[in-house]
């Protein structure tokens, strides 16, 4: 097993796979708002910075006019992707042509499985992630 670093990305360079819900989005808003931390890093691709779990704290990162957030990293050679559609065939490669197609799939499409755990925890004040730079 790798150990895992959370590292902060900013929150530009993000991309979306999948679409993701608007009422879930608005609920964990203001879960966020109200603990004033980030507490669960987004799980990303590490070469395009594609969301492979996390859609709508990315989402809320933006509402939230956050520049970094914390993530954890990896490649598609080490985890498993799926479809949680009948209809719709998942892989990396589809994932990435469809993203810089603009093309992205539905939402609850695509599912990940992690090498780890990904249990990892995080405690970052919002206002840290606010700022122009951050150090870890």
């Amino acid at each position: 097993m790798v150990n895992r670093d959370i590292v902060y990305v900013n929150v530009d360079q993000l991309k979306h796979i999948e679409d993701f819900g608007r009422k879930r989005v608005d609920w964990l808003r203001e879960k966020i708002l109200t603990e004033g931390e980030w507490t669960v890093p987004l799980k990303v691709e590490k070469d395009h910075f594609l969301v492979m779990d996390g859609q709508h704290r990315m989402e809320v990162a933006k509402i939230l006019n956050l520049k970094f957030v914390p993530c954890i990293l990896y490649s598609y050679d080490e985890v498993q992707v799926w479809s949680l559609r009948d209809n719709y065939e998942v892989n990396a490669k589809l994932i990435l042509e469809r993203v810089f197609e603009d093309n992205i799939y539905p939402y609850k499409t695509a599912k990940h499985a992690f090498p780890d755990s990904g249990d990892l925890t995080c405690k970052i004040p919002l206002l840290e992630l606010q700022k122009q730079s951050i150090t870890s």
